[in-house]
């Protein structure tokens, strides 16, 4: 029994020895990976030319020493990786290394945790690297942004809502589901850059990305008041909240509560160009022209920006009619050459005037073909200055040659196609004779 006994104590002591030798020797292969793959990391990362010596290294290291070090995850593996994805051509080979990130991010939270985190780095990065899979990317990154909360990464909670809006476009969430999401984000981050957190800079950074995101999926009225309604009661004196809700709500929206009161709020805390325009156009969606015309004047007055000056006299011609309305829109291209918008107020309002212009003259048939000549000579300019704006030129243009004589009925009053006219009235315009 002692012979046994020795035997058996001499046997474990020899298996203890080998076994610390053997641990021995797998610290010291881990030490040798981790240095030489971190200093060729270290010089090869500014070019992301990574060559193979350090790949071996690294994988030595990834596939034999799991919990040897965070950094050979993320940000080192995850780099390497992203590298080599970008320049392959190969889908088949861009697959693989996708494929890898993916797992690297995995064993990241088998082995150190965090997943709450890393799973909203993995959808991010899912998601920039191959679009297509925005699907995928949204569960990985919603979940993290419910998970981390206010300590949410700036980055993950940008690319949430991008892909969210991607889901939005392609029918798989709807609209209420991601101005939802916007609201929740942007709690988040209004929360960090208030108190100056860690993530709050990033998240002042990324501020506007996701405003113009949350723009992207064209929310209706009822839609901005209930993003914007909260932020001006908690806040009602804030300028950069003001100026965004009039801004954001001028087009569409001016007939709103909240947008009379934005700018109002906002003329008389910062008077300004914008804060009089503003104004302006919210008596014109209450149907007050004359009074949205005093600011409108207010506001060109302020103004130093010519194409936002040329913009405020096409909104005062485009709300008037006659000469006044002609008047507004010729100093408007004379601002801006190029707004073809300013030559079809020109052409509508011609066209409206022609039954005033044709009473009275000898030939009042005759008077009106000149007022829809020179109307469609408007049309031709608007499409030759600003081509994106064509297809509306060429509809208006299509409406006033209906009313042009044929040659038959032009040749009654002794004129001939392509002969000079001149338009009276108050146009005082040269123009040539058109047949249908």
């Amino acid at each position: 029994m002692k012979r046994l006994f020795k035997i058996f104590t001499t046997a474990t002591i020899v298996l203890s020895v080998g076994s610390a030798i053997a641990q021995e020797k797998q610290d010291t292969f881990c030490l040798q990976n981790q240095a030489i793959y971190q200093q060729r990391y270290k010089n090869e990362n500014t070019t992301k030319n990574f060559t193979p010596e350090t790949f071996k290294a690294w994988r030595n290291l990834f596939f034999n020493c799991p919990t040897a070090s965070k950094n050979m995850y993320v940000p080192h593996g995850v780099s390497m990786f992203t590298a080599l994805y970008n320049k392959e051509k190969d889908p088949a080979v861009k697959k693989q290394y996708l494929d890898t990130i993916i797992m690297i991010y995995d064993r990241r939270i088998q082995y150190f945790g965090e997943e709450s985190n890393y799973i909203g780095k993995k959808g991010a990065d899912l998601f920039l690297l191959d679009p297509t899979q925005y699907e995928q990317a949204y569960e990985y990154c919603k979940k993290s942004v419910d998970a981390m909360g206010n300590n949410a990464e700036a980055k993950t909670m940008v690319i949430c809502l991008q892909t969210a809006v991607t889901k939005f476009q392609k029918g798989s969430m709807s609209k209420t589901d991601v101005i939802a999401l916007y609201q929740q984000i942007a709690d988040i981050f209004a929360y960090n850059i208030e108190k100056g957190t860690k993530n709050g800079q990033a998240c002042e950074k990324q501020l506007q990305n996701i405003e113009q995101l949350f723009l992207s999926i064209k929310p209706d009225c009822n839609d901005l008041v209930a993003l914007f309604e909260p932020q001006f009661k908690a806040d009602p004196t804030n300028v950069t909240l003001l100026k965004k809700i009039t801004d954001n709500m001028g087009k569409d929206c001016a007939s709103t509560d909240l947008y009379f009161n934005a700018a109002v709020e906002l003329d008389k805390l910062e008077p300004s160009a914008q804060s009089k325009r503003a104004i302006g156009d919210m008596y014109v969606a209450k149907k007050q022209v004359s009074k949205a015309l005093e600011y409108y004047k207010e506001s060109v007055e302020l103004e130093t920006d010519n194409d936002k000056k040329a913009n405020v006299y096409y909104k005062m011609a485009y709300n008037t009619s006659g000469p006044t309305s002609v008047s507004y829109a010729h100093k408007a291209l004379a601002l801006n050459p190029n707004m073809g918008s300013a030559y079809l107020v020109i052409a509508n309002k011609y066209a409206e005037g022609v039954n005033g212009c044709a009473s009275g003259a000898e030939f009042p048939e005759l008077e009106k073909w000149k007022v829809y000549w020179v109307a469609y000579d408007m049309c031709q300019k608007a499409k030759a200055v600003d081509p994106s704006i064509a297809s509306q030129a060429n509809s208006y243009a299509a409406s006033f040659k209906a009313r042009f004589p044929d040659a038959e009925a032009l040749f009654g009053y002794n004129v001939t196609e392509g002969a000079s006219q001149n338009v009276g009235c108050w146009i005082n315009m040269t123009t040539t004779a058109k047949v249908k």
